[in-house]
């Protein structure tokens, strides 16, 4: 080979390179879906983060169906966390690389995506930070603990009581609180991989306990919106509601 040949060819090769670099994580995308497809899904196949995007964005469509079966959907999410390593997704993985506690005393989140049918979020605690108990309005939650380990407890919105009280914070701001009655229907410690579930009607208030520097992934459908309205709740568990075990009487703010 001649010496233009020869610049050509190696010109040639290193563009023909470059152009390969740029869709490999495409192709990979494309032979992780084929596999998927086909049942070729080990339990130590690995998604990537477009895979793994790709996979729930179609799973998603399905809430728009006349009966939406959340419990198999949550199933299905379930089954995609458990064939991912967030933390070595080369689109996500500065998010976790950068952590930085910027809120003493409480949790950190991170969008990971969001798009209108479902949003992913990275939540990331130190040692005796948590979130209170909350519902997810009309929504599925899947997590899945990445590092760490937590305790997670789910309550039902068993009904609203009479007793409506008023309450005037020092700032002078005022709010109304609704008493009503939850009960606990899942208390669980998750540990690294392990995964979480709610749905709409089901364990969808949530409490968030970690014991030690934790983080989780969690999978919201469809996603929050501005003008979703969850619900904070203060419970009480001082003692059982009417000697009903496991029924707590709580509050949360009227909006």
């Amino acid at each position: 080979m001649d010496n233009y040949k020869r610049r050509e060819f190696v010109k040639l090769s290193a563009i023909g390179f470059a152009g390969i670099a740029l869709q490999f994580n495409a192709l990979s995308t494309y032979a992780q879906r084929a596999n998927a497809h086909l049942g070729k899904w080990g339990a130590k196949t690995e998604l990537n983060w477009d895979a793994f995007l790709e996979h729930i964005s179609e799973l998603a469509k399905t809430q728009h169906d006349l009966h939406w079966n959340q419990k198999r959907y949550t199933r299905q999410v379930k089954r995609l966390l458990n064939h991912c390593n967030f933390p070595e997704f080369e689109n996500v993985k500065e998010v976790f690389e950068n952590y930085e506690d910027k809120r003493e005393n409480w949790f950190e989140a991170e969008r990971l995506h969001h798009e209108i049918d479902f949003q992913v979020y990275l939540f990331q605690f130190e040692k005796g930070e948590y979130i209170p108990p909350h519902d997810h309005p009309n929504m599925t939650g899947v997590l899945n603990v990445v590092s760490g380990n937590l305790l997670a407890r789910n309550f039902d919105f068993i009904m609203d009581l009479a007793e409506i009280r008023e309450v005037t914070y020092e700032t002078g701001y005022k709010v109304k609180l609704q008493k009503c009655v939850i009960k606990e229907v899942d208390n669980e410690i998750l540990t690294a991989g392990d995964v979480g579930i709610l749905t709409a009607n089901e364990g969808n208030i949530r409490r968030i306990m970690p014991n030690e520097f934790t983080q989780m992934v969690d999978v919201f459908t469809p996603a929050y919106q501005e003008d979703t309205k969850a619900n904070w709740f203060n419970v009480n568990e001082e003692e059982f509601y009417q000697e009903q075990k496991k029924s707590y009487e709580a509050e949360y703010s009227i909006h």
